[in-house]
This record gives C-alpha cells, sequence and structure tokens, in this order.
C-alpha cells in the first residue's frame, strides 16, 4: 500500500482497504526503485522484481504523461523486453547515445551508459517515454489478458498534474520547497515492496493519487547525476529470501571513523555496496581502490554521511554478502 495522502488521509484509507477485505500482497509484482532526472539527457529508470520468480518483461509497458496530460499517446509509451530475474533490477536508459550530437541531443554520459540494461526512447523513431524533466508522470503497466488492456502495477507522480517546476517536498508538493523529480537521483525506500494500491476481485493495481503526491514518503532524493546505485535495489523482500545468503563477517579500518575506511575485502571482487542507517535509509556508497594498490582493497569514502552506526552491507561477485558496522563520529 502507498502512503500518499498525509496522516489523516493515511488512516481513512487504511479503514476503507480493511472494510473492503482487500488483501495488498507484498512483494507480488515489480517496481520502479530509482528515477534519474540529471543533467541535459542523463535520464533512466531502474525497476526492480521483488517477487521470488523471474519476471517476462514483454507483458509490460512504461508510460509517460506529460505537463499534466491524462490523454494516453503509443509516441509516449514503450514496450520492455527480456526477462527480470528475482530480486534484480533492470536499467532504462534514454536513447542518447550518438557522441556527435549536441544540443537536445546531446549523449548520456559513459558512466550512465554503462549502467543501462535497455536504451529506450530514441526520439530519433519518435518515441519520447525518457523524455521525461521533472514535471511528468510516470507509470509501470502490465497487460491483462482477461480484461484486453495494460493495468498500471506503479505509478510515479500524479497523472493529470503539472508541477512547476516539478514536485517538491513543500505542501501541496507542486513547486513550492525543494526540488524532487527535477535534477535529483530518487531512491525508492527499502520498506516500500511494491507499487500496488488495490486488489479487488483479484486485479493488482496502482491508483492514480486522488488528492496529491508527495514524493517525501517513498523517495529518498540524493543529488543531480548520482549514478553509483543504479543496478542494485535494497528492498524489505531480501529478507524472505536470505537464506541462500551467507553472510561473512566485514572487517573495517579505522573504525570508528571521519572519513575513509578500508574493508578486508578486494575491490575487483565487488558487486555492489551500501550503508543502511538505524532509521533504515539505504546510502550508496562510491567504490574505489585504497592507497595501498598492491593490495587492492576496497576503500570507502563515508565522509559526507552524519556521524552515527552503520551496518555496511558487501556483495562479491560469487553471491556471497559480507556484513560490518562502521561507526562515523
Amino acid at each position: 500500500m502507498k502512503w500518499r495522502f498525509g496522516v489523516v488521509m493515511v488512516v481513512c484509507l487504511w479503514n476503507i482497504t480493511n472494510l473492503m477485505g482487500q488483501n495488498i500482497p507484498k512483494c507480488s509484482e515489480i517496481f520502479f526503485s530509482e528515477y534519474v532526472e540529471g543533467s541535459r539527457n542523463n535520464k533512466a529508470l531502474e525497476i526492480y522484481n521483488p517477487t521470488n520468480k523471474t519476471v517476462n518483461l514483454n507483458q509490460y509497458r512504461i508510460v509517460r504523461w506529460p505537463n499534466g496530460s491524462s490523454q494516453f499517446s503509443f509516441a509516449l509509451s514503450h514496450k520492455l523486453m527480456g526477462f527480470l530475474p528475482s530480486k534484480k533490477t533492470i536499467v532504462l536508459v534514454i536513447d542518447k547515445q550518438d557522441i556527435t550530437k549536441v544540443g537536445l541531443d546531446t549523449p548520456v554520459v559513459s558512466v550512465l551508459k554503462q549502467k543501462a540494461t535497455l536504451f529506450l526512447g530514441n526520439t530519433d523513431s519518435f518515441n519520447f517515454s525518457m523524455s521525461f524533466n521533472g514535471d511528468d508522470a510516470l507509470s509501470l503497466e502490465k497487460y491483462n489478458a482477461q480484461l484486453g488492456k495494460y493495468i498500471a502495477v506503479d505509478i510515479f507522480g500524479k497523472i493529470g498534474d503539472k508541477p512547476n517546476p516539478c514536485w517538491t517536498d513543500k505542501y501541496p508538493y507542486l513547486g513550492e520547497g525543494n526540488w524532487y523529480s527535477m535534477d535529483r537521483t530518487l531512491i525508492r525506500k527499502s520498506w516500500i515492496t511494491n507499487g500496488i494500491d488495490s486488489n479487488e476481485s483479484g486485479i493488482q493495481k496502482a491508483i492514480n493519487p486522488t488528492s496529491y503526491f508527495n514524493p517525501t514518503i517513498e523517495w529518498i532524493s540524493y543529488p543531480k547525476d548520482m549514478f553509483d546505485s543504479l543496478g542494485y535495489h535494497h528492498c524489505n523482500c531480501e529478507n524472505a529470501s536470505m537464506s541462500y545468503i551467507k553472510n561473512l563477517e566485514l572487517q573495517c579500518y579505522p573504525n570508528p571513523t571521519t572519513g575513509k575506511v578500508i574493508v578486508n575485502l578486494l575491490a575487483s571482487m565487488v558487486r555492489n555496496i551500501y550503508l543502511v542507517s538505524i532509521q533504515g535509509e539505504v546510502i550508496p556508497l562510491e567504490l574505489f581502490y585504497s592507497s595501498e594498490p598492491q593490495f587492492g582493497k576496497l576503500e570507502l569514502n563515508v565522509e559526507h554521511i552524519k556521524p552515527g552506526f552503520y551496518v555496511c552491507s558487501v556483495t562479491l561477485l560469487d553471491g556471497t554478502t559480507w556484513v560490518g558496522k562502521i561507526m562515523k563520529d
């Protein structure tokens, strides 16, 4: 269930949902897990599979709803393809790859290009599905053979709203306050287990917000052009399948620390790494080699995080996970 309506409305929605007898299952459907609206054409979407099964993406599409429009257009939609394994992500990047282009067709930067699983929305082919710029709603939709149409399973923003210039952190979230959907990277909070709002008659679907879209409830905001976390998402759905992961003790030094930490792993073996605060916030980390290159050890930069206690989780290429504690002074 999404908590989009503020404290009072959340209570009302909870009561209505339970009176209707709806059972909204957790970890049952893929959803948007990261949103990148960066400089120029650096735009990307990450989709996460929280289920225990591989998902056929050929039955899904993404749709952009620009400038307050609620009118569907094929030119603003794009069907997905391929398969998404359990607990994995797919990274969609706008199809701007021609390094000879400039202006509106400036290519994405190489670091983002390397993160891409699929390139979508090539405007040369008159497809504008990925050309969002902060004031566009987005939906992830699944084809329902029984109904013969696509049903939204996740929605970012509010279809029909036109914030100016983007959604923000101050009520009514339409422009006043700190920007959230423009010049930012947003990561879905780990307690979000799907984008489903309704399971009426067994049809799971996302519901467009009836009042407003408050991005701060479900999303954590990071600076513009931060791409480090693309390709991995931390979700509470992982807790149900932790039995297949080997948790090994991670040794970190110096600890406590005020800036950089060296851990007892080879950087070349690392797939991803993140910290989790005691409040549950997931913090992706920048990876680089230590000052002792002959050992190839991993050095973590934690200068930018707040003082406090953190759990550090490192997943290696072989699938094993190492867990340790870091105290930032």
